[in-house]
């Protein structure tokens, strides 16, 4: 049983690093509609509330899919939610 337990704790502790790592990208975007982004490369990036007028602004993109904590970060003071990547 201990043997058990241990390969089981050894087992999620190699698996829950590749669940813990989002992307994060440099983006250039422009704002296509309410809460609606491009980037330069043609990626599309839906927020949520996001009132930037973005017009080939540089910005940071926090992603990973299914993850709370998603981000576009266009400064310090100014950080939207994201709700979504399509590429």
């Amino acid at each position: 049983m201990k043997k058990i337990r241990t390969i089981l704790v050894v087992s999620i502790a190699m698996f829950f690093p590749l669940l813990a790592q989002a992307e994060i990208n440099k983006v250039n975007v422009k704002k296509v509609e309410q809460d609606l982004y491009q980037t330069s490369d043609g990626s599309y990036i839906q927020t949520n509330n996001c009132f930037v007028d973005a017009n080939g602004s540089d910005a940071v993109l926090k992603f990973e899919k299914y993850a709370c904590n998603n981000n576009l970060r266009f400064n310090a003071q100014t950080i939207c939610e994201v709700i979504d990547v399509v590429k």
